[in-house]
């Protein structure tokens, strides 16, 4: 600022003007280049909540954070796409809830001390995020002790794991247990009054009994009411809470199915059959299919009956290397051949230690292993070191035992050295779950079992195949560039058939009825104009697209154009109701009998009994809660004048009214109770979301993801 202040004065004016302009043009150079302006927000902001700006990075650091916790925890290296979704999903409300939040833990003063958060994981009731993540699965308990021994070795370890998912448990047990106070702060503030209890054990137990008259709505013709704009016009703005809407759109695709030709179907087959010769002659069945076959070679041991039938007899009376087919099968052409025969138990007992180990604890692990095989080799109790070294909490409490199985039932490195081993052996064995120590402990008989390998050449599209559809997309797509002209090309090519809406798509989903992974065609549709087509062909699964966005609904209030059939309809039932009424209240009079007004309006008499506010159901009629509850207020043996009700105009003549008795004061706490238990039940919900709505956040993940 000196050495400006020093150029200001040495210059003049016109020195300070063009330095002036020179930093605007730099600050304004700099907001054109991070996609902003003076007047918006960043496009590297995901989000507004509660008045925060949330950057792309924060977020995404986060869901990093979240995608690490949940590799170390379940031991994969790599998430699919609706999993990814799910991770997403779960970091954004967490994220909101925080910021949402933040501002009321403060007003109320909520915090969780160390020595709460400490008692919540190793105390006498730990939490259930705790007992979640630390726990049996399948007992749903928790070692305390053993967890405070963790919690002491990872402070002594500087990077971790271990260190890494503790944590992200610990921060989660923190923000819950904030978020549970804060809940049960509004709860304790919402009791039910003596007065609601009453009213409730009132509506339960107050009847009423009543002859009725209904008319139908459906029995006046439309035609005999006359609806205006200004009709229609008065209803939208007197309604128009009833029509808020969320943001949305509404599109329609036309989709080209690559399907295979026959030029296709022909070199499949030629592929089968120049292949039977080397197929007969290899050596390895095994390498030979997983080189060349469409699906990797089956490992499967097949006992008699578990082959197709069109393989089974040859396959159990044939030699080793017999060949079968060139034949057609679940859209391929396949060879099969005979590759082994082995004679295995159906099934085995066995008893085995699950020893967890992680990148910095594999030799240590190993070790172990070695020693505890030693043991058991030497008559040590197998029962006892499981129930104190194996991480399978289900199984260490019955001494290891995993009881009888089949094969197919354990993952495949521990099936075949228990099937393949013999009644006594003791294995260490390596699996995608750690590292176990597996005694055999009985097996059953053994029978005859075959591997077949399969050379199987699925009916694929070709690369010309593709070619083909997506041209006539392309082509489609370019001469049809205008929404007149989409539906016009639609009707004269007969393609209907071939379309398909989908309404309602709201900014994040990723599902649309028909494509496969269609995020993009969600993408397009909240950048496209109204009525514009897509100029892009899409290809989603083995379909190209080309869609048209019919309808933009933004949020807040559903247009009067869109929703006029619907509110035309109220408009025609409310004037139904009129014209029928005063057709109805010109025929009562003080003398008439319900019976003789039935017979003028050519309508029977129908008798509901022991109806209740709680449950207005009608014979014949269905749920008409305003006229039930207007039958409690009516005089008893009176003529009603006409009432509008759900499904038409009626009239009503009350027989009995039986009121509840003054309810003792145990039947008024369970009425309290039971409004107690529904306003508690809604705070979560209802809490939340009032203060969603109080935070105004604008949610840009559309533009990202």
């Amino acid at each position: 600022m000196a050495v400006l202040e020093k150029l200001r004065t040495r210059a003049g004016l016109l020195l300070a003007i063009i330095i002036g302009m020179a930093l605007f043009a730099f600050v304004l150079s700099d907001l054109l280049d991070s996609g902003g302006s003076l007047f918006t927000k960043s496009k590297h902001e995901i989000a507004e909540i509660a008045g925060k700006s949330i950057p792309y990075t924060e977020y995404e650091t986060k869901v990093q954070d979240f995608v690490e916790f949940q590799q170390i925890r379940s031991g994969q290296s790599g998430f699919d796409e609706d999993l990814m979704n799910r991770i997403r999903m779960a970091v954004w409300e967490n994220m909101m809830q925080d910021l949402i939040f933040e501002k009321e833990y403060k007003k109320t003063g909520i915090e969780v001390s160390e020595d709460e958060l400490k008692e919540l994981f190793i105390g006498s009731n730990p939490h259930q995020l705790v007992v979640e993540y630390f726990g049996d699965p399948q007992t749903r308990t928790l070692n305390r002790a053993g967890l405070a021994q963790f919690i002491q070795q990872i402070q002594e370890i500087d990077d971790s794991d271990e260190k890494t998912y503790y944590a992200f448990v610990e921060n989660e047990v923190y923000r819950s247990r904030k978020y549970e106070k804060y809940l049960g702060l509004l709860r304790h503030g919402l009791n039910a009054t003596t007065l609601e209890a009453r009213r409730r054990y009132a509506d339960n137990s107050t009847t009423v009994d009543f002859d009725f008259l209904v008319k139908p709505f459906s029995t006046l013709n439309d035609s005999a009411v006359t609806i205006s704009n200004d009709d229609i016009k008065k209803y939208y703005a007197s309604h128009k809470n009833n029509y808020k809407q969320d943001e949305s759109r509404d599109i329609r695709y036309l989709y080209y199915e690559i399907i295979p030709s026959k030029e296709d179907y022909q070199d499949a087959e030629n592929y089968i059959i120049n292949n039977k010769e080397a197929f007969a002659k290899a050596e390895n069945t095994r390498q030979f299919v997983n080189l060349n076959s469409t699906n990797p070679y089956d490992e499967t041991n097949y006992r008699y009956g578990e082959l197709p039938d069109t393989l089974n007899d040859i396959m159990f009376s044939a030699e080793v290397g017999t060949l079968v087919g060139p034949y057609f099968e679940d859209n391929a052409y396949k060879l099969a051949k005979l590759a082994d025969v082995n004679y295995l138990p159906d099934s085995v007992r066995a008893r085995h230690i699950l020893l967890q180990a992680t990148q910095n604890n594999a030799s240590r692990i190993w070790q172990t292993a070695d020693s505890l095989k030693d043991l058991i080799v030497n008559g040590a109790d197998f029962a006892a070191l499981a129930r104190t070294y194996s991480a399978d909490n289900g199984s260490a409490a019955e001494g290891g035992d995993l009881n009888w199985f089949k094969e197919g039932q354990m993952v495949k490195p521990f099936s075949d050295s228990c099937f393949f081993g013999k009644t006594g052996d003791v294995k260490i064995v390596p699996t995608q779950y750690g590292i176990h120590i597996i005694e055999i402990t009985d097996q059953s008989k053994p029978s005859k079992t075959v591997q077949v390998g399969i050379l199987e050449k699925e009916v694929m599209p070709s690369d010309a195949t593709d070619q083909f559809y997506y041209s006539k997309a392309n082509e489609f797509a370019g001469i049809n560039n205008t929404y007149e002209k989409f539906n016009k090309a639609i009707e004269a090519q007969n393609l209907s058939v071939y379309v398909r809406p989908a309404k309602g798509l709201k900014p994040l989903d990723r599902e649309i009825t028909g494509l496969e992974s269609p995020r993009l065609l969600v993408k397009w549709a909240y950048e496209a104009d109204e009525k514009e087509v897509s100029q892009q062909v899409f290809k989603f699964g083995n379909k190209y697209v080309i869609a048209v966005l019919d309808d933009i609904q933004e949020e807040g209030y559903a247009s009067l154009e869109s929703i006029k059939e619907e509110i035309e309809h109220e408009v025609r039932k409310e004037k139904k109701a009129e014209k029928i009424s005063n057709e109805i209240r010109a025929k009562i009079t003080e003398e008439k009998a319900l019976e003789d007004l039935a017979v003028e309006l050519n309508l029977p008499v129908k008798t509901a009994v022991g109806v209740r506010v709680s449950y207005p159901s009608l014979p014949d009629v269905g749920s008409e809660p305003v006229i039930v509850a207007s039958a409690l207020q009516l005089e008893k043996n009176v003529i009603s004048q006409p009432m509008t009700g759900i499904n038409g105009v009626f009239i009503v003549v009350v027989n009995n009214i039986n009121k509840a008795d003054d309810p003792a004061f145990d039947f008024l706490q369970r009425e309290k109770t039971y409004l107690d238990r529904n306003y508690a039940a809604r705070v979560n919900y209802a809490g939340y979301e009032a203060l969603k709505d109080m935070s105004r956040i604008t949610d840009n993940r559309r533009q990202f993801y």
